[in-house]
This record gives structure tokens, C-alpha cells and sequence, in this order.
């Protein structure tokens, strides 16, 4: 019998796979493991590496991912400007990096540090804002900054974006403003400056519009011009992947470099004597890509991009000859040794999920020989095949994707793009003019299929995030519904999908309700869910420069909580703080009605006045005020709203001063006795009086306010007070969203913080 041979170790799709598994365990974990765990694991890798079996390999990997990977998350907090500085002021040396956006009140860019400063490492990104600066800001400068900072620090709400997570994932080391004195000292050479050239002269080709703003998106990742409507209509019709420049763009820049290559050795036969064409191939492949990614400023996206084509390329240069899922293997693995906390980002899943699925549907699965079927069945594929992951980070799904994106892809990927790269590199002017003008003529008719899709609301739909099992389950119910012909039963796959297509709302049983304090910085969303309807008490701040948190902070924090409609919202008053949500949700929830206590401020809204009254699912929800031709006062005219059941109450006063205080002190004592208080007008000095908190007799007074606001709330004399009172306290800065539950076990308070600590949270 002959013997065994002995295994040999590879770099593989095995090692690939135990590398992710570990730096997603890292990645994801709630505080970092100490230096005497990592030093133990450490050895029962090499321990595992010495065995030289599969299992042992595949073991050793995943050690040795988690600890990359939690060795880079530790380095990245250690250059973080630190906690307890917070709101410090101190003056650097910042050198100006990508393209500096203006805004109608401030200019927002990053910087880097060319020396270590103040305890930050050199080449620390700082992102600033930068207000009454009437000069323009431009990439390259060095200025002498006093700025106040912090570290990055977010909103933390069930659901919605972490800037807490893309900060570590990005490298933003601290945040903060000019606050004082600004000294030019010189220009340096950047190659944004070469980006900001190119933008104006897209100024200069074209009309300003959504179509000029994508084109200078698509040729150098300038996305200043890109409004909150743009970027809705991208997401309602999931072509968001290809506005910004991406992996698929990067790869497109490479294959033209290829193709470039080969036509010159289909000239000159003679060069494969001196240099192999594969290698000139792969070579200009790699460069074209590398000119791309600077192009687009190598951004972090771009540069892991380039690390991963790298590797996948490297077969080439090497002179072997692998199969694609080898390629694929030495792409992840390279990204992974690379920069381990692309685990941590979207754009690292969905487009390796993607190239996946390409390998697996070219491979055999969804092969086809027509070229328009095999088109067609591959989009359709990897639109299902990237559904669960589309769910997690994005909480929408839309059935035009895929038909839009049939069109959207091949035309900007194979006419719009390579358009834009010549354009970059043709010398004479006036062939650049024609050149982008050709390109947006092409990009114009896509642009108005894509509004008229989205004005029709064609199958776009909300969905709440799915948990951890719902997405395994859906993933291998894909792998076997897609499978290649010969494997039995395939259409049993659909089974696996029911959990991530019907998922479990948290349940609460009648009479029990649950509130949700949303952290939406210095501004008030609450949402109150009873067993089957659901309630928003104000819609979150808005901006001055335009744009508010509806899209990033509360319809994710909706469907988080299983609410895909809501039967009422109640904006307390216009104030911006309050009501500045309040377009963006009826665009997306129309049908939603809407009462304020100030109807003049917020179109479309029915009054809000005392005395009305209703009951969900056994819960009581009682308005106080103001009553019937109240007056249009700003704060005092808030909408001040009960809720009650059996099991416990909540006031909601919106921003009421001490003089309604004492009117409803007076007037309706009674209902005024309740278990937990929101503060009124976030803690301010103004509010929540002696006489208030008497009648009012919370057990717990929570607050609505931002981290280090500029107003100082909750005031030292509002918490002085309602100590006093006997009351506990909590607020959405240092808790994140607070969920008040109201059962019959009693009242329970939670942070989300707390509930989901992450090692990234400050």
C-alpha cells in the first residue's frame, strides 16, 4: 500500500477564510483583549502552525487574524486624540489633504500632521470645520491651526451609521474646529491639488447639476457636489456602489492598462522576445490602476483596492498560473495583512461578496452561452446573492435594482468611465471640453431613468435589520438555490431566506410599552412602540447648511425596532432642533399623519392641543398642551404629551419653560405625576423648576442633548435640582439612545452604550 503523501501548507482559500473568520471575531468583539491573552494565543498558533494538518492550519490562521486584528484596532485608539482632553484646545501644524468642501456657513476638511504634536503621531488625520473663513482652502496648504478637539466621537442608537466605528476603520484621529488664531505657512506639491484643477475644469465644461457632480464622483472621487437628494435617488435605486469611485472602477482602470499592453504587443510582436506579454499585462494593469487611485486621491477604499489587485495580479508577475478562487485567496489575504479593520467597513463585504459571486455564477453555476443571458442571469444573481448583506448595513432593499443597474453598469463602467480616463489624460483642452461634454450627454438619459424610477417608487423597501442567524441561514439558502445544475433540490434553498424576509420584531405584550430616547445630538427624537403601533415624538435635528439625521439616525433606528410605518408622528414645535426631520420622513413615510403644536411651522401638520387623547394596545397617550388658539411661541407652544398604562408613565414636554411649567403645575397637577421625565428643553436653566419637579415626581429624568454642546445642558442647576429631588438621571451623550421599557416586571432604563459596547466606543 503506498503511503500517504504528506500534506503540504498552501496559501489558499482555507487560509483565506480562517484569516476573515478571525479579524471578524476581533472586529467585533466588546474590549480588546490584554497583552498576557494575546502573548497565549499567540503560542497556541505556533503551536497549531507546527502540526502541519489542515485543521491545525486553518486554527492557526484565524488565531493569527484575531490577533492582526486586534493588534491594529489597539494601535489605532492609541493615536486617537484621548478622552479625557476632550474639548482642549491647542494649535498645530496641519497640512490641507483631499478636496476641502465649503459650506454656506464653514469650510470642512481633513488634515494630516507632518510631525508628532500634543501627544497625537505624526501623519494623524484630524477632521475640521473651519468657520468665517472667507479664503479659499485649497489641497497642499500647511496652516498654523488653534483648534478644538475631540476625539471621534458619534451618535449610538440601535441601529444607523457608527461614525465611532468608520472613524478607527478611516484612521480619524480626532475632530474638532478653528477656534483661534490661523498662520499660512506654505504650499507643499499634492496630488489633490491635481484633483481640485481637474474639478474646476469640470466647473468650466459643464452646467452645475446631478449629472456634473456624478462625473467628477466617477473621474476623481470629488463628491462635494453630490446633494442629500442625490444620494437618496442612488440609494433608492441601489447604484450607490457606482457613483463613488470603487473596486469595480479601480479594476476597470487596470483593464484598460491590460488592453492598452496588449494592443501595443499585437504591434510589435517582437516585444514578447524581451519581455512576456503576460507580465507587460499585469504590469500595466498595476499601473494604470495605481494612476486611478491617486486620481481619486488614494483614499483608504482605493488604496485597499490596489493591495488587493496587487496580490491577485501577482500570479503574473510571477510567471504561475492559478485558478481564480487562488487569486481571490491572495487578494483577501493580502487586504487582511494589509489593513485587518476593512473588516469593519461595508464596502470590504458587499465587494468581495461580489467578486465571489462572479467567480462562482462564470465558473459554471450561471454560465450561459449567450453573452445577454449570461449578462442578465449574473446581475439578477448577484443582486439576490448580496441581499442579506445589502439588509445588514443598509436596512432597504429595492426590486429596480437589478433591472436598473443591467443598464447602469455596463454603460458607466464600459462607456462613462473610460470616457472620463481619456478625458484625464488628453493634453489639449479643447478635446478634454468634448470629452466631458460627450460623457454627460451619454450620463444625462441614465440620470432621468434613474428619477423616474424613484419618482415612481418602484419596489423600493424598508426592512429591519436581521440578526447574525438570519443572515447565515439566507446565505447558505443562496448557495444552494444558486447552485450549479446537478445538485438536487435546489429550489429548497428559498426556505433558508423566510427568517431574513420575515423577521421578528421585539415583541411586547398589551399594556406594555417601550421608549426610545434617540441619540440625535443636541436635538430630541423619541419613538414610543406599544404591541402593534409605533409613535415619533419629533423627527431630530436638521442642519443650517441643509440635510438632517432622518437617513442616518432614525429610519435605521425604526427598523431596527421592527417598525417599517409609523401611525403618527408628533413634531412639539418648528424648532430645527426638534422638527428638522420632518421633510425627510414624510418623503419617505407619507401617509404618516402628523400633528405640532405648531402648525404654521411644520407644513402639513394637524394641531396639536389639549385634550385629545387616544389608547394603543392598552396604553394611554394624553396631550396636555397647549390648549385650544394657543398662540405661536416657539418653545411654549411644544406639544406636551402623557403616556401611561398600568405598568408606569412617561412625560414628553418638549422645550416648555417655567411658565407653562407653572400653568400646568396649577391646571392639571394631577396628570402631571409620572414615573419618568424627558427634561424639558434638554436640561436647560430655564426649565424643569423646583415647583415642576414637585408635581412631577419622576423616578428618572433623562435628557436629549449632544456631547459638549455649546449650551452647556443639561445645565449644573437642572441636575442640582432633580438630585435634590431624589430623582436618577441619565442622558443620550454619555448613553447613547436610552430604552425605557414599561412592563410588568416595572420600568427598566438601558443605554444603548451599554447594551452594545464595542472596543471602538469612547
Amino acid at each position: 500500500m503506498p503511503p500517504t503523501p504528506a500534506w503540504t501548507p498552501r496559501l489558499d482559500l482555507g487560509v483565506a477564510v480562517a484569516l476573515l473568520a478571525g479579524a471578524s471575531i476581533a472586529a467585533l468583539q466588546s474590549e480588546l483583549p490584554s497583552t498576557s491573552l494575546q502573548i497565549a494565543l499567540g503560542l497556541l498558533a505556533l503551536a497549531a502552525l507546527l502540526r502541519r494538518r489542515p485543521w491545525a492550519w486553518a486554527i492557526a490562521h484565524a488565531l493569527l487574524g484575531y490577533l492582526w486584528t486586534s493588534v491594529a484596532a489597539q494601535s489605532h485608539l492609541d493615536a486617537q486624540w484621548p478622552a479625557a482632553r476632550d474639548g482642549q484646545t491647542a494649535t498645530f501644524e496641519v497640512r490641507v489633504l483631499g478636496l476641502p468642501e465649503r459650506g454656506e456657513r464653514a469650510w470642512r476638511f481633513e488634515a494630516r500632521l507632518p510631525v508628532a504634536q500634543h501627544g497625537l503621531p505624526a501623519g494623524a488625520l484630524l477632521r475640521l470645520s473651519w468657520f468665517d473663513h472667507d479664503e479659499a482652502l485649497l489641497p497642499g496648504q500647511c496652516w498654523k491651526l488653534q483648534v478644538k478637539l475631540r476625539g471621534p466621537r458619534g451618535l449610538v442608537n440601535p441601529g444607523g451609521f457608527d461614525f465611532e466605528r468608520h472613524a478607527v476603520a478611516q484612521g480619524i484621529a480626532a475632530t474638532g474646529y478653528v477656534s483661534g488664531p490661523a498662520v499660512a505657512c506654505g504650499e507643499h506639491a499634492s496630488l489633490h491639488a491635481l484633483r481640485a484643477a481637474i474639478a474646476a475644469g469640470a466647473d468650466r465644461y459643464l452646467e452645475p447639476g446631478t449629472v456634473r457632480a456624478v462625473l467628477k464622483a466617477l473621474a476623481i472621487g470629488d463628491t462635494r457636489e453630490l446633494s442629500d437628494a442625490d444620494w437618496d435617488l442612488f440609494r433608492a435605486t441601489g447604484t450607490t456602489h457606482l457613483i463613488a469611485i470603487s473596486g469595480l472602477h479601480v479594476g476597470l482602470a487596470a483593464g484598460m492598462g491590460a488592453l492598452l499592453l496588449w494592443l501595443v504587443y499585437q504591434l510589435l510582436p517582437g516585444l514578447a522576445l524581451r519581455v512576456p506579454r503576460p507580465l507587460a499585462m499585469a504590469l500595466g494593469a498595476l499601473l494604470a490602476a495605481a494612476g486611478y487611485s491617486a486620481l481619486a486621491g488614494f483614499a483608504l477604499p482605493t488604496q485597499r483596492t490596489l493591495v488587493s489587485l496587487a496580490a491577485a495580479l501577482s500570479a503574473s508577475l510571477l510567471r504561475r498560473d492559478l485558478g481564480w478562487w487562488q487569486r481571490y485567496a491572495l487578494a483577501l489575504i493580502a487586504l487582511l495583512a494589509f489593513d485587518p479593520l476593512a473588516v469593519l467597513t461595508p464596502g470590504f463585504w458587499l465587494s468581495f461578496g461580489a467578486v465571489a459571486w462572479l467567480i462562482y455564477a462564470f465558473s459554471g453555476a450561471w454560465r450561459s452561452p449567450h453573452w445577454g443571458r449570461a449578462a442578465v442571469l449574473s446581475q439578477l444573481g448577484l443582486s439576490l446573492a448580496l441581499l442579506p448583506l445589502t439588509l445588514v448595513f443598509f436596512q432597504e432593499a429595492s426590486v429596480s435594482s437589478p433591472l436598473v443597474n443591467l443598464l447602469a453598469v455596463p454603460w458607466i463602467t464600459l462607456v462613462i468611465v473610460p470616457l472620463l480616463l481619456l478625458a484625464l489624460v488628453m493634453p489639449v483642452a479643447l478635446l478634454q471640453s468634448a470629452l466631458w461634454s460627450f460623457a454627460a450627454w451619454l450620463l444625462a438619459p441614465l440620470i432621468e431613468l434613474m428619477r423616474w424610477v424613484h419618482a415612481a417608487d418602484v419596489g423600493r423597501l424598508l426592512w429591519p435589520q436581521p440578526d447574525p442567524l438570519a443572515v447565515l441561514l439566507a446565505t447558505l439558502g443562496l448557495l444552494w438555490l444558486l447552485a450549479p445544475r446537478g445538485i438536487p433540490m435546489r429550489a429548497l434553498g428559498l426556505l433558508l431566506l423566510f427568517p431574513l424576509l420575515w423577521p421578528r420584531s421585539p415583541a411586547l405584550p398589551d399594556e406594555a410599552y417601550e421608549v426610545v430616547l434617540l441619540d440625535v445630538g443636541q436635538g430630541q427624537a423619541i419613538l414610543v412602540r406599544t404591541a402593534t403601533h409605533a409613535l415619533l415624538v419629533d423627527t431630530g435635528p436638521g442642519f443650517p447648511d441643509g440635510g438632517d439625521l432622518s437617513d442616518r439616525v432614525v429610519l435605521p433606528s425604526l427598523l431596527n425596532r421592527g417598525v417599517t410605518r409609523l401611525d403618527g408622528i408628533v413634531v412639539s414645535h418648528g424648532d430645527l432642533d426638534h422638527a428638522g426631520g420632518h421633510a425627510s420622513l414624510r418623503r419617505r413615510l407619507p401617509e404618516t399623519q402628523v400633528w405640532s403644536g405648531e402648525t404654521d411651522r411644520v407644513p402639513g401638520a394637524s394641531a396639536c392641543q389639549a385634550g385629545q387623547g387616544w389608547t394603543w394596545d392598552g396604553v394611554d397617550f394624553a396631550v396636555l398642551h397647549p390648549p385650544e388658539h394657543f398662540p405661536s411661541l416657539g418653545n411654549e407652544s411644544s406639544c406636551v404629551l402623557r403616556i401611561s398604562s398600568r405598568h408606569g408613565s412617561v412625560l414628553i414636554p418638549g422645550d416648555i419653560g417655567e411658565v407653562i411649567e407653572s400653568r400646568l403645575v396649577r391646571e392639571q397637577a394631577a396628570a402631571l405625576d409620572v414615573d419618568v421625565l424627558v427634561a424639558g428643553h434638554h436640561g436647560s436653566r430655564s426649565s424643569s423648576s423646583d415647583a415642576w419637579l414637585a408635581a412631577v415626581s419622576p423616578d428618572w429624568v433623562v435628557y436629549s442633548v449632544g456631547y459638549l454642546n455649546r449650551f452647556g445642558f443639561p445645565a449644573a442647576e437642572v441636575r442640582a435640582r432633580v438630585a435634590a429631588h431624589g430623582a436618577q438621571q441619565a442622558d443620550t451623550a454619555q448613553s447613547g439612545a436610552l430604552h425605557i421599557g414599561v412592563g410588568a416586571a416595572g420600568i427598566s432604563l438601558h443605554g444603548e452604550r451599554a447594551l452594545r459596547p464595542r472596543w471602538w466606543r469612547r
